[in-house]
C-alpha cells in the first residue's frame, strides 16, 4: 500500500512523526506538509500565489518527505499531479489539538484528508489534545490495525479519529460518534491599530452519541465525515413547500 500523510501543523511538527512511524507497517510512507503551520485554514487552496517545495529528509530520515509553501489541500494535489506520488490511503495529522464538533469546518488536517475524498482516495484524520501525544504514541498502532484490518475504508467518507487528554493515561475505549457542537466564542483585540483574534470554546449540550462527549470523557472518537454536503431530508421538504 502506498500512504500520503499531510498535516495542517507543519513539517516539523512531532505528531506528523509519530503519525508516518506508525504507518510504516502498512506499506511505503511519504510525507508532504506544509512548509509551515497553516492551522484553521479550512479547504483553502492556492490560486493566485507561487508554490514553492522543499525536499525535507533531514527531518523525517527514512520517509520520501517534502514541505510545499501552501496549504495542507495543496499538498495533497501536488503529491498527486506534481510529484506524481501513488497514494492508496491518504492520512493527516495528528494534528496538535483536537478536531470535534464545529471545528472541523474550520481544520486544516480535516482539509488534508478531505482532499483524499475529492481525489477519490480513501483517507483519515487523526488529533490528539493539545500537547497530548502520549496517549496516539501508546494506543494509536493497535486502533489502526482494527481500523486498517476492517474493510471499511472508503472513498466518501474521512474516518475522523480524536484521542483525549493524556491526563487519562489510558483511553476508556473507542466510541464511535457522531458530529457535535463546539462553538468558539471570537473576541478581536486591537494592539497597535491593528485587531488580532482571541478566545475559547465555550460549552455547549452535547450527548453521549457525540464526538465532543467522547473527547472531554477520556474517550477515543471514531466518526464518519462525509464530503457531500447535500441534506437529502431537508430538500424533499423544499420540493414540498416551494412550488418550482
Amino acid at each position: 500500500m502506498n500512504i500520503l500523510v499531510v498535516n495542517d501543523d507543519g513539517i516539523a511538527s512531532p505528531g506528523l512523526a509519530l503519525l508516518a512511524e506508525s504507518l510504516k507497517p502498512y506499506g511505503k510512507v511519504s510525507v508532504v506538509a506544509p512548509h509551515t503551520e497553516q492551522s484553521a485554514i479550512g479547504h483553502g487552496i492556492t490560486i493566485h500565489e507561487p508554490i514553492r517545495l522543499h525536499h525535507r529528509e533531514d527531518l523525517l530520515p527514512g520517509f520520501d518527505s517534502w514541505s510545499l509553501e501552501a496549504k495542507p489541500a495543496d499538498c495533497v494535489k501536488f503529491a498527486l499531479y506534481a510529484l506524481d506520488l501513488k497514494a492508496d490511503l491518504i492520512v493527516s495529522g495528528i494534528n496538535n489539538g483536537p478536531n470535534l464538533g464545529t471545528d472541523i469546518v474550520y481544520s486544516g488536517t480535516l482539509a488534508g484528508a478531505s482532499e483524499g475524498i475529492v481525489c477519490g482516495i480513501p483517507a483519515i484524520a487523526v488529533s490528539a489534545d493539545f500537547g497530548s501525544l502520549d496517549l496516539p504514541r501508546k494506543e494509536l498502532p493497535a486502533l489502526l490495525e482494527t481500523v486498517m484490518g476492517a474493510g471499511i475504508l472508503t472513498k466518501t467518507d474521512v474516518i475522523n479519529i480524536n484521542f483525549p487528554s493524556s491526563e487519562y493515561h489510558k483511553s476508556l475505549g473507542v466510541k464511535i460518534s457522531e458530529m457535535g457542537h463546539r462553538p468558539f466564542r471570537h473576541e478581536f483585540v486591537e494592539e497597535n491599530g491593528v485587531y488580532w483574534s482571541r478566545g475559547g470554546w465555550a460549552k455547549a449540550q452535547n450527548g453521549p452519541d457525540t464526538d465532543v462527549w467522547a473527547f472531554e470523557n477520556g474517550y477515543i472518537s471514531l466518526s464518519a465525515i462525509q464530503i457531500n454536503r447535500t441534506d437529502y431530508a431537508y430538500m424533499e421538504i423544499m420540493r414540498e413547500k416551494l412550488s418550482w
